[in-house]
């Protein structure tokens, strides 16, 4: 089974949810900022739905890193001479997912086009190769996440209302790090003993470290504790990781008695963002502490896109559909 880092209240419920809906095989839509663990949700249904069968598919796409010309192809298969360059017949992920699970992550970034061709196998449960003319039967558990508001893109036009209804059957909101403060510590160890073996060696946070990990506001969320883990474990004085090794903004002073290491402050955020949000809108207030923090890394890299989008555990295509978000209010963006 499955184990998932989970001592906050919040964390807690989600889980609770997620294996009460795993008894059901029912379309579920899990939302929630960049990093905050949805794809480690989705596979928990899965091990809980199939805990009796072990052998059960758990098939996975990222809709976001696949290039549009090559998404259908990836979804539903083709068949030999289907094009140019199919050389041979190619089972698509939603026939590999039969009688398992298919996790569309990044569901928001579908094309149109694609959408209603997906939305018509959701109904019919059967499935055509390019090029073909059988039709498969399905079965799978239906998984979708994004990190976008799916209702405000069906509004706006960029997602089919009726696939949407087809996915929302049951909604799972997974919090952002920032809500889930008693998760922090626990998840900073657990970094910490994953990273052991790579250092050779046993490392500890300081109590002033710790107090830096749960002041944080996390805008990557959970893979930006992770690599920040990682950061403060290479950088560590004697076996002890002190706040200014972490790379992150300090919100009191240190204290003298702790090692000092110049290289840490120069990659920590430091810029202020021009907009500004109403104080009880926590969703804006979280988008925007992300923007900086994407901001900051487009400075501290030089605009190195690729090497960005990696620390922030998303593709580069969706890096380009953030930034452009952030040039609609006005965020500087290092070019």
């Amino acid at each position: 089974m499955l184990d998932i880092i989970a001592t906050d209240n919040r964390t807690l419920n989600v889980l609770t949810l997620a294996k009460k809906v795993a008894a059901f095989n029912v379309p579920v839509l899990i939302q929630g900022e960049t990093g905050t663990g949805k794809e480690y949700i989705s596979k928990y249904i899965h091990a809980n739905a199939f805990a009796e069968c072990q052998d059960a598919p758990y098939i996975g796409v990222n809709c976001a890193a696949i290039p549009e010309n090559m998404l259908e192809s990836t979804l539903f298969g083709y068949e030999k001479g289907a094009f140019t360059g199919a050389t041979n017949t190619v089972a698509g992920k939603l026939e590999l997912a039969n009688k398992g699970t298919l996790l569309l992550d990044e569901i928001g970034e579908l094309p149109l086009a694609l959408q209603a061709k997906l939305l018509r196998v959701l109904q019919e449960n059967k499935v055509e190769r390019l090029g073909g003319h059988r039709q498969i039967n399905l079965t799978f558990r239906l998984i979708a996440c994004t990190n976008k508001n799916l209702e405000k893109e069906v509004a706006e036009g960029r997602f089919r209302e009726d696939l949407f209804y087809r996915l929302n059957v049951v909604h799972i909101d997974v919090p952002p790090l920032r809500e889930r403060q008693a998760d922090i510590l626990p998840l900073a160890e657990h970094f910490i003993q994953k990273y052991t073996s790579m250092l050779g060696r046993n490392v500890k946070l300081s109590e002033s470290a710790r107090r830096s990990l749960t002041t944080h506001q996390w805008p990557g969320n959970i893979r930006e504790l992770e690599n920040t883990i990682q950061r403060g474990m290479i950088m560590n004085r004697d076996g002890v990781v002190y706040p200014d090794m972490l790379g992150i903004p300090q919100t009191a002073p240190i204290r003298h008695a702790e090692p000092m290491l110049t290289e840490s402050a120069a990659v920590a955020p430091t810029t202020a963002n021009p907009v500004s949000a109403a104080p009880g809108d926590l969703r804006l207030h979280g988008r925007f502490a992300q923007y900086e923090y994407i901001a900051d890394l487009m400075r501290t890299y030089q605009g190195n896109k690729s090497k960005i989008a990696d620390l922030l555990g998303i593709t580069p295509r969706a890096l380009r559909y953030r930034l452009a978000s952030m040039r609609k209010y006005g965020i500087e963006i290092f070019s």
